[in-house]
């Protein structure tokens, strides 16, 4: 009996343990804490591919990557969720614009097909950023908007956002984008993406680690289980062998059924994916 207590013991442990790892496994794969603003990177491509491009000019098309699967914590037919573009100072945050009239309320943002791009509809129920235009360009901009009086050079933040109802910034994709004063450029200036990076997987690393904790623990915890029960049906019947046989060499397999029970119990603590 004590040894099928200790085992009843460490598969509860072990079922805690499936447990928690559950839970690190859905907190790694969510964007982030209800109520916090969630930042993450877009990439800067060559128009309509998935390359890097790194500088450029004031007329120099570029195109916008998002991490797979970015979306909104809502979408916007039912929950009110716009996906806007900004560019900000470089000591500023997307956090310090506001959308609610359907543009920044300060600075700028990307201009695609000749105005401003914001205010667009996420997918329905998913809440995913989707229908970015193919390419986006810096021609509206003068060096009077990029650089403060006698600098040469600035650097500002530029990315897409999503914003509730209100127009309050909750996600943001970021570039931080080098402007240099350029006369010989047609508008006056050139650009540079500074630390470019490569679009991210799909699936957060740490969602990987919290299910692959969720897989071995629930594993280890239907096995002791397991032999728990074995255990348990091993030492039912009293002090004699069932049946009424005789002498150590008698057959323990339980009588009902005609023959012994082979059959693995459910694993417990599993959870479906």
């Amino acid at each position: 009996m004590d040894g099928a207590a200790s085992m009843g013991r460490r598969a509860r442990a072990l079922a805690l343990l499936a447990g928690t790892a559950l839970c690190l496994a859905t907190l790694a794969g969510v964007g982030g804490v209800a109520g916090a603003v969630t930042p993450g990177a877009e990439v800067i491509v060559h128009p309509g591919t998935t390359k890097p491009l790194a500088s450029g000019g004031s007329r120099t098309p570029y195109g916008v990557v998002l991490p797979p699967g970015a979306a909104c914590p809502g979408d916007t037919a039912h929950d009110g969720y716009l996906v806007y573009s900004y560019l900000v100072p470089g000591t500023a945050s997307p956090t310090d614009v506001n959308f609610k009239r359907g543009i920044p309320n300060r600075w700028y943002g990307y201009i695609a097909a000749g105005s401003y791009f914001g205010a667009v509809n996420t997918a329905e129920s998913t809440g995913q950023v989707v229908g970015l235009p193919y390419d986006f360009v810096w021609t509206r901009l003068t060096p009077g908007d990029l650089f403060a009086a006698g600098a040469h050079t600035a650097t500002w933040n530029g990315g897409i956002a999503c914003a509730t109802s209100r127009g309050v910034v909750t996600d943001y994709w970021n570039s931080r984008i080098v402007f240099t004063a350029d006369a010989s450029d047609p508008g006056g200036f050139t650009w540079k993406v500074v630390d470019q990076g490569a679009v991210p997987s799909s699936q957060p690393v740490g969602l990987w680690i919290g299910v692959g904790l969720l897989v071995v623990a629930a594993g280890a915890a239907a096995y002791a289980l397991s032999l728990r029960r074995r255990r348990s049906t091993g030492s039912t019947g009293g002090d004699g062998p069932p049946d009424g046989g005789s002498g150590p060499g008698a057959d323990p397999s339980p009588a009902a059924g005609g023959g012994t029970e082979t059959s693995e119990p459910t694993p417990v603590g599993a959870a479906e994916r």
